[in-house]
């Protein structure tokens, strides 16, 4: 397991990304909702990895499309860290690949259209792929 870091424009909020495999084997999924594509927001997660975000102030909070979602900006930026499900039984997400350190290593993102799936598909999905996931806010 590697851990890499990202972090969001002005440096109040930071990731780190645990993964299996080496950056260099990974491709980002770009969602092409109208939200995603705005914001050039590109998805990373693994699901045997950990991700971990940390902001100095309370993460800002916004939903889109099925509302299940939760993604996680910068409350000073508005800088999209990414992109969390959270029950009382799991809490899992992905991390926005623009935001990391070493970027460059990635492969070129493809097109991802969750739009496309249902609300119960869209949650499998993301049980599926996305990584196990905590939070920690400060302020």
């Amino acid at each position: 397991m590697k851990s890499y870091y990202g972090k969001c424009a002005c440096g109040n909020a930071e990731y780190s990304i645990t993964l299996p495999q080496d950056l260099s084997c990974y491709t980002p999924r770009a969602c092409d909702c109208d939200f995603c594509t705005s914001r050039k927001v590109e998805y990373l997660s693994d699901s045997a990895g950990r991700i971990e975000i940390r902001s100095v102030l309370p993460l800002q909070r916004l939903k889109q499309g099925s509302n299940q979602a939760t993604f996680l900006s910068c409350p000073t930026c508005a800088t999209i860290l990414g992109v969390a499900y959270i029950t009382d039984k799991v809490s899992v997400g992905a991390v926005n690949a623009t935001c990391l350190v070493d970027k460059a290593a990635l492969q070129p993102a493809i097109s991802a259209s969750p739009k496309q799936l249902t609300a119960e598909e869209k949650v499998a999905r993301w049980l599926m792929l996305w990584s196990s996931l905590k939070i920690t806010e400060h302020g």
